[in-house]
C-alpha cells in the first residue's frame, strides 16, 4: 500500500459561504441542465445512427467519440483551471459546447457527421473536470468522497430524467426532438452557472512542467484511473452503445429504450447515498470490488436475456455497481494531493478514465462485427474483472 499513497496534504477550513444549503442546490441545478442536455438523445442515439444506415463499427465510433475528446482535454482543462485558479468560466464553457453539440446531432445529414457532433458533446463532458472541482470547494477535504458522492447523485439524478423522458420524446415528435430539447437544457444550464459562486481565484504559478509531472506520478492517482478506465469500458463498450442495439432487436420502441437504460441509473442514482455508510463499515477498497464485479456479471448475462424484462434485470444489476463504484474511485483521486492541485488530478483521472470510454464502445464494435454482440458483452465484463482485481491492489481495504 505504501508504494501507492503520496505526502499528506492537511484538510483546508471550508469557507461558511459555501456551505450554505442554498448554494449547493444552485449548483444541482447546474448540474441537472449541465448532464440532462448531454443525456436526453442518449438512448435512442445509436438506433437513430443505425437508421442512417451507420455500420456496428461506426456505431461504435460515435458513442466512442464522446470519450475521445474527454480522453484529449480533461488534462489540459484540469491543468488550466489550477493554473488560473478559475473553475466556473469552463463549467459555462461546458454548457456551450452541449448546446452547440446537440444542435449538431440533430441536424447531421449522415452517420459521419454524428460522429462529429458527439464530439463536440464530448468537448462538453471534459468540462467536468471543473465542474466536480468546483463542488469540492463547498466542503473540507477530508470530504472528498462524500462531495463526490453527491455531485455524483446530482448527475445521475439529470441523466435519470432525461434517459426517461429522451426516449418518450423521440418515439411522440420524431427522432430529432430529445436533441433540440438538449440544447435548450444545455441553454439553461449557461445562464445558471453565471450565478455559481467560485472562491477567490488562487492562481497555481509554482504548477509547472516538475508539478505536472508529479501529480501524474502519483501512483495511487494512477492506479485508481486505470480501474476506472476499464469500468468505463465495460459501461460504454455495452450499456450506452450496443445494449439499446440488441433491445431493439427483442422489439424494444423508443419508450422502451429510454426506460432500460433508466432501469440502470436509478440504481446509480441512489447508490451514492449509501456510500459514506457502507465505506465507514467495509472500506473504500472492498465497495469498489463489489461494485465492479457487480457491473462486470450485469453486462456478462446480457447475451443471454431473452426478454426486455430480463434485459432491464442486467442493467439493474449493472447499475448498482457503477452506483458503488465510481464515487468513490472519484473522491480517492483527489484526496492524497494538495487543494491547489486538485483540477489537475482530477484531470489526469478523467482523461485516463475516458480511454475506456473512447476505448470501450470503439473496439466493442469491431468486436461485435467479427464475433457478434455477445462477445462484445463478453470483452466488457471481462474489463469489469480487470478493473476490479487492479482496485483490489490499489485501493485500501478500510
Amino acid at each position: 500500500m505504501a508504494d501507492f499513497v503520496s505526502r499528506p496534504v492537511a484538510p483546508p477550513v471550508a469557507q461558511d459561504r459555501t456551505t450554505n444549503p442554498r448554494i449547493i442546490l444552485l449548483f444541482a441545478i447546474v448540474v441537472f441542465f449541465y448532464w440532462a442536455g448531454m443525456y436526453f438523445y442518449v438512448p435512442i442515439l445509436p438506433v437513430y445512427a443505425q437508421s442512417l444506415g451507420a455500420s456496428l463499427e461506426t456505431i461504435g465510433l460515435l458513442v466512442g467519440a464522446y470519450g475521445f475528446a474527454q480522453m484529449v482535454l480533461r488534462i489540459p482543462i484540469g491543468i488550466a483551471s489550477d493554473r488560473l485558479g478559475r473553475r466556473r468560466v469552463f463549467v459555462v464553457g461546458g454548457c456551450l459546447a452541449a448546446l452547440v453539440g446537440a444542435v449538431a446531432l440533430a441536424v447531421a445529414p449522415a452517420p459521419g457527421w454524428l460522429v462529429l457532433g458527439r464530439g463536440v458533446v464530448g468537448i462538453a463532458a471534459s468540462a467536468y473536470v471543473a465542474l466536480s472541482v468546483l463542488f469540492a470547494t463547498y466542503f473540507p477535504a477530508r470530504e472528498a468522497t462524500r462531495a463526490m458522492a453527491l455531485i455524483g447523485f446530482f448527475g445521475s439524478t439529470a441523466q435519470l430524467f432525461a434517459t426517461t423522458v429522451g426516449g418518450w420524446t423521440a418515439e411522440r415528435f420524431g427522432w430529432q426532438a430529445p436533441m433540440l430539447i438538449g440544447a435548450c437544457l444545455a441553454a439553461g444550464g449557461i445562464v445558471v452557472s453565471l450565478a455559481l459562486p467560485e472562491p477567490p481565484a488562487r492562481p497555481n504559478a509554482r504548477l509547472t512542467v516538475a508539478a505536472i509531472r508529479r501529480v501524474a506520478g502519483v501512483r495511487f492517482l494512477l492506479a485508481v484511473a486505470a480501474a476506472s478506465a476499464l469500468a468505463q469500458y465495460g459501461t460504454w463498450g455495452s450499456s450506452f452503445s450496443f445494449v439499446p442495439i440488441y433491445a431493439a432487436g427483442l422489439g424494444a420502441t423508443p419508450t422502451e429504450l429510454g426506460l432500460l437504460l433508466t432501469v440502470g441509473l436509478v440504481p446509480a442514482t441512489l447508490a451514492p447515498l449509501t456510500i459514506a455508510p457502507l465505506t465507514r463499515r467495509w472500506g473504500d477498497g472492498r465497495i469498489v470490488v463489489a461494485g465492479l464485479l457487480l457491473t462486470a456479471l450485469g453486462t456478462a448475462v446480457v447475451p443471454l436475456t431473452a426478454s426486455l424484462l430480463s434485459l432491464a434485470g442486467s442493467q439493474l444489476i449493472s447499475g448498482i455497481g457503477r452506483g458503488l463504484s465510481m464515487p468513490i474511485l472519484m473522491g480517492l483521486s483527489i484526496k492524497t494531493v494538495a487543494p491547489e492541485e486538485r483540477a489537475t488530478a482530477m484531470g489526469f483521472f478523467q482523461a485516463i478514465y475516458a480511454v475506456g470510454m473512447f476505448l470501450g464502445p470503439a473496439t466493442a464494435g469491431l468486436v461485435a462485427a467479427q464475433l457478434g454482440l455477445a462477445g462484445a458483452f463478453a470483452a466488457s465484463a471481462a474489463c469489469c474483472v480487470l478493473g476490479a482485481v487492479l482496485a483490489a491492489r490499489a485501493a485500501p481495504s478500510r
